[in-house]
């Protein structure tokens, strides 16, 4: 009992110890649950596969075939000169584009083709040509640090604070008061392109942002924080990344009436909602390998061949970026599908995923704590079960949770699978094996204890059946006390030695008659008194026979014991006289710590032990009650008479057997 409370206790405090990791863990912001979770949502991706998407996205590539034939054809090393964007640019809007991405930035004028007035030849086209087709959002980069951006030299700083222009595609705000608490991507000052171009379409940044903790691209910034603009009063400093512009543009949206609420990370526009995480960040729902989903389009072949011109781009978003074959032109990140996935296919997936709603939504920390107290309370309440087999059963929670969770990610929801997963296996696992190891310690326990007393089989037979515990319980039972008549004065003429002797020798005849042959139960030895229990702790349903049939092989035996106790040197012979009764009893482990018996109390045991007395004085060497002749089957009894005994009211009807007399 106290291994089965000690063991209640470590599970509880698993519990207690696992929910409390949970919570410091990820209040902390240490990363090492956060890790293994993202290793299993990659592994939810793989499980799934490639999804197949009719996608409203394309990749123009920047490629090694279009650097080849780029430097071949038209003697144009990269970086290439920006009349060919603008024949990209136009090409496309005719053939019916939507809207065009440039994972590219333009933060100088183009020294080539420089005219008379000094400025050159292809930005003036390229100007002409966004003029004219303005749905098309240009990229821009970062300056992380301050210090970084002083250090630039004055005049190329006083052109780049000069630049204003996309100011005013800037954040306006709902609950302002929160903003404090919302910490997006931030740096220091936005670098424009030049402003020929910033002062036609929008410009923003294409920055992947930071990585997971595993320094895996999984989500990106919907939302990029530049302090110079807060910090100089031009703007909330809040603005749209480059692929929520796509967005708004394919859709038809007014770029210039983008709203976030940093109370609840909500961006609005035109009345739709788009939900991102506490810093801004979207979670993206991958396809698959970027180059198996997107239809990718080599920059050169689109532009200088007629290979695409039958291709639909009607309605469709175009992202130019560079190619995992570019060489030396190295954008690539890790996904859950690759691990050199070029960025401008995390940018495809962005915005594909806004125009199919598509996002991966991330059960929220409260949700999640919700979950794992459920799980663990649901391990805690499979522990409190003693059966091996139910606790095994409790192996069903983490593979049940498993399969539910990747049915969910297959319907876009994220529930974090990796730290309930093992904390709830750890309970099970300990709680099993300490519950099979307690269950054997108690079996070898209750088996040495038992082969005292019981046939090995009916020993054998409790373990199986699981009783293992012997606690008390009231139970009605066949009880039979035989004892030698006369022993007390014989024993006072023997040795010590020889009562030993006489006894062992005695005892473990009649033991082996009830024990093994009857499959009786050995209850006590008091001196040459044997006491003995058919019905417990197993029942058979033939008690009482049992009991007689027990009875007459134990009188027939003394003709055997008689002989042998001459040939022992013994110089007298017995005779036992032997009380049956049946009756309720408390039966079960009773005694003190050091020593415990499986044995009766009751007034059926008082009421054998009277009997069995009485064989002195009615000069028969078998007394049953009227309860057991109630009972016999088998045999055939003769009324001795009624007799007054202790502890009884009324008079006992009393019989013998007829020897050799049965019913059957």
């Amino acid at each position: 009992m106290k291994i089965f409370k000690f063991r209640l206790k470590t599970i509880h405090i698993l519990f207690i110890i696992f929910l409390l990791i949970y919570l410091i863990t990820y209040l902390l912001n240490n990363p090492w649950i956060e890790n293994f979770e993202l290793k299993t949502l990659d592994l939810r991706y793989r499980i799934r596969g490639e999804k197949k998407i009719k996608s409203d996205v394309i990749v123009i590539a920047i490629d090694e075939n279009s650097l080849i034939n780029m430097a071949t054809e038209f003697n144009d090393e990269w970086p290439w000169n920006r009349e060919h964007y603008a024949r990209m640019v136009a090409k496309l809007f005719k053939f019916g584009i939507k809207t065009i991405g440039f994972d590219v930035s333009f933060t100088t004028p183009s020294e080539s083709n420089i005219m008379s007035n000094g400025k050159s030849k292809d930005d003036v086209l390229l100007s002409a040509i966004l003029r004219k087709y303005n749905k098309v959002v240009l990229g821009t980069y970062l300056t992380v640090e301050k210090q970084n951006f002083k250090e630039y030299n004055e005049i190329f700083r006083k052109k780049l604070e000069d630049n204003r222009f996309y100011l005013k595609y800037s954040f306006k705000l709902k609950n302002p008061e929160y903003l404090p608490l919302f910490y997006p991507l931030t740096a220091y000052k936005i670098i424009p392109p030049i402003p020929e171009f910033s002062s036609l379409v929008p410009a923003s940044t294409y920055e992947i942002g930071q990585l997971d903790p595993d320094g895996v691209a999984r989500s990106l910034p919907l939302i990029f924080k530049e302090e110079w603009a807060a910090e100089n009063g031009y703007s909330t400093g809040l603005f749209p990344h480059m692929d929520l512009f796509l967005y708004a543009f394919y859709k038809n949206y007014d770029i210039n009436d983008f709203i976030f609420d940093p109370k609840n990370y909500i961006i609005q526009i035109n009345n739709e909602k788009i939900q991102t995480d506490k810093n801004g960040f979207y979670s993206l729902n991958f396809y698959g390998k970027g180059k198996n989903v997107f239809d990718t389009i080599s920059f050169y072949d689109f532009v200088y061949t007629k290979k695409y011109d039958n291709y639909d781009f009607k309605n469709k978003v175009a992202i130019l970026g560079y190619s995992a074959t570019a060489k030396g032109l190295y954008d690539l990140r890790i996904t859950p599908f690759s691990n050199d996935e070029p960025g401008v296919y995390l940018h495809a997936t962005a915005v594909q995923n806004l125009i199919s709603k598509d996002k991966i939504t991330r059960v929220i920390f409260f949700y999640s704590i919700i979950i794992l107290f459920s799980l663990l309370l649901l391990s805690l309440i499979f522990s409190s079960y003693k059966k091996i087999y139910v606790k095994l059963i409790s192996f069903s929670i983490p593979s049940s949770y498993i399969f539910i969770s990747y049915i969910l990610f297959k319907n876009n929801i994220w529930v974090d699978t990796f730290y309930p997963v093992l904390s709830t296996l750890i309970i099970s696992i300990i709680d099993t094996v300490q519950s099979v190891l307690n269950e054997s310690k108690e079996k070898k326990k209750i088996k040495s204890f038992f082969f005292k007393y019981v046939p090995d089989f009916v020993a054998q037979k409790l373990l199986d059946q699981g009783k293992t515990e012997l606690g008390g319980e009231k139970k009605n039972v066949v009880l039979i006390m035989s004892d030698i008549v006369g022993f007390t004065e014989k024993s006072e003429k023997l040795s010590p030695e020889d009562v030993v002797r006489f006894l062992n020798y005695y005892l473990s005849q009649m033991v082996d008659i009830i024990r093994n042959k009857y499959y009786g139960t050995i209850d006590k030895f008091i001196g040459d008194l044997i006491m003995a229990i058919f019905g417990a702790p197993i029942e058979f349903g033939d008690e009482v026979d049992r009991a007689i049939s027990c009875a007459l092989d134990m009188r027939k035996k003394l003709k055997d014991i008689n002989i042998e106790l001459k040939k022992m040197g013994f110089d007298f012979e017995v005779n036992a006289g032997i009380g049956m009764h049946y009756g309720e009893v408390i039966i079960g482990n009773i005694g003190a710590d050091f020593r415990m018996d499986y044995t009766c109390i009751g007034d059926t045991v008082n009421t054998t032990s009277r009997i069995e007395h009485l064989t002195r004085e009615l000069n028969q060497w078998l007394i049953v009650t009227e309860e057991i002749v109630k009972r016999s089957k088998k045999f055939r009894f003769k009324y001795i008479g009624d007799y007054k005994v202790k502890g009884k009211e009324l008079p006992l009807k009393l019989f013998t057997i007829k020897e050799g007399d049965t019913n059957e």
